[in-house]
């Protein structure tokens, strides 16, 4: 049964740069002019007849593992957004960035990975990709372009990338690095989350593969799980489009309606928590129970310059440390109100988290932060709010 079909099909709309991004997909007079599109709350389409069922013509959906119009749309908006060619909407992050491994690579081949991408996956190369199917991987700091250069292989099949990256936000320079593996027939994949597709677009800068934790900035409002894929290169498309319904990780119709919802305000949104995240983050380089900052949109960040040079802002999400001992700012983070202690990020809500609290020493000085490290997400309740808050907690230690 042909149920590749219309995927390959469907990038009439980016045949022209005449588009506004967050309105792409939206075709109102399919939907009796519904501003909002529809949910299509279905598990399967019919069909005109039998030879339909055996070679499905492009255009048509057929079984929601496959496609679904409400997904469609929103993988459109994505696409327009990241300026990729086309976009693959998954069940979560994790669904998209394992993936993205799978498409790319196979028995024997060797990935390139920054220290400070997103834990579980790094999880599934060195647990999973290297212990059962015989793959390589090379943890780097991603900051160093030598170190990234001098771990490429003859079998060198995929450099996995995070910038900036979520913990100590270090960034990667994505120019230089995608020339080096387009030199050597690499695959490129950057988790993009961070900055959503306002503040970077990394395909632009020659990134094969951007994924989007869409629970993040792309849904805006801590109620769905998803993850995304935007590609532009032909071969990637045709592998993704057939390895998706293999893998069954597709979105649901409501969780990818939810995320159009957030995208309609994902611009506005973006903005306004960069604006908090700086107040925030100037002020605390000036409280003297403060030892470091962590937040690329300072120019006392030590990669400033190439944060500027490949991002138009940085968002919400930031670290501190403290003049503290790990106890002590454990006790400042149990302090906190307004911050709930949460693993995740991107919405209303301002959220804390201790990413290295339970790791080793030793661990804590090759990632290059301590156990004390303090991650902040500045969500929208306002700097001044969130800065009183950080001080009452301060002030208890």
């Amino acid at each position: 049964m042909n149920r590749k079909n219309r995927y390959a099909e469907s990038s009439s709309l980016f045949e022209s740069d005449e588009f506004i991004e967050e309105h792409v997909g939206e075709d109102r007079e399919r939907y009796l002019n519904s501003m909002a599109p529809p949910v299509f709350m279905t598990s399967l389409h019919a069909l005109d007849c039998i030879e339909d069922y055996y070679d499905v013509p492009a255009g048509t959906y057929l079984y929601g593992r496959y496609g679904n119009p409400t997904v469609e749309i929103c993988e459109k908006k994505i696409a327009g957004l990241e300026h990729g060619k086309r976009a693959f909407l998954y069940a979560s992050g994790m669904a998209a960035a394992t993936s993205a491994v799978l498409a790319v690579c196979s028995a024997g081949s060797h990935v390139i990975c920054v220290h400070n991408a997103y834990g579980p996956l790094q999880s599934f190369l060195n647990d999973y990709c290297a212990k059962d199917l015989g793959m390589e991987v090379t943890m780097v700091h991603g900051y160093d372009f030598e170190e990234i250069r001098s771990a490429v292989k003859a079998n060198t099949s995929l450099i996995v990338l995070e910038s900036p990256g979520t913990a100590t936000f270090s960034l990667v320079d994505l120019a230089a690095v995608s020339e080096l593996a387009k030199k050597n027939g690499i695959v490129t994949y950057i988790d993009n989350s961070y900055c959503s597709p306002i503040f970077q677009k990394p395909l632009d800068q020659g990134i094969d593969i951007v994924m989007h934790s869409c629970t993040k900035y792309l849904g805006g409002h801590s109620d769905i799980l998803g993850g995304v894929l935007v590609v532009k290169d032909e071969n990637l498309i045709a592998r993704l489009s057939s390895m998706r319904p293999w893998l069954g990780g597709i979105i649901g119709p409501m969780e990818a309606w939810l995320m159009i919802r957030g995208i309609r305000t994902l611009s506005v949104r973006m903005k306004r928590h960069a604006e908090v995240a700086m107040q925030v983050a100037e002020a605390l380089e000036k409280n003297p129970k403060v030892k470091k900052v962590y937040y690329p949109g300072l120019k006392s960040h030590p990669q400033y310059e190439l944060a500027e040079r490949q991002q138009t802002g940085s968002s919400g999400l930031m670290s501190i440390e403290l003049n503290a001992t790990p106890d002590q700012a454990k006790k400042f983070v149990n302090a906190l109100k307004v911050f709930k202690i949460g693993p995740s990020w991107g919405g209303y809500e301002s959220l804390v988290v201790m990413p290295l609290y339970g790791n080793t020493e030793e661990y804590c000085a090759w990632y290059g932060a301590s156990r004390g490290l303090i991650r902040l997400h500045c969500g929208l309740e306002g700097a001044e709010l969130l800065l009183e808050d950080i001080q009452q907690a301060l002030d208890q230690i």
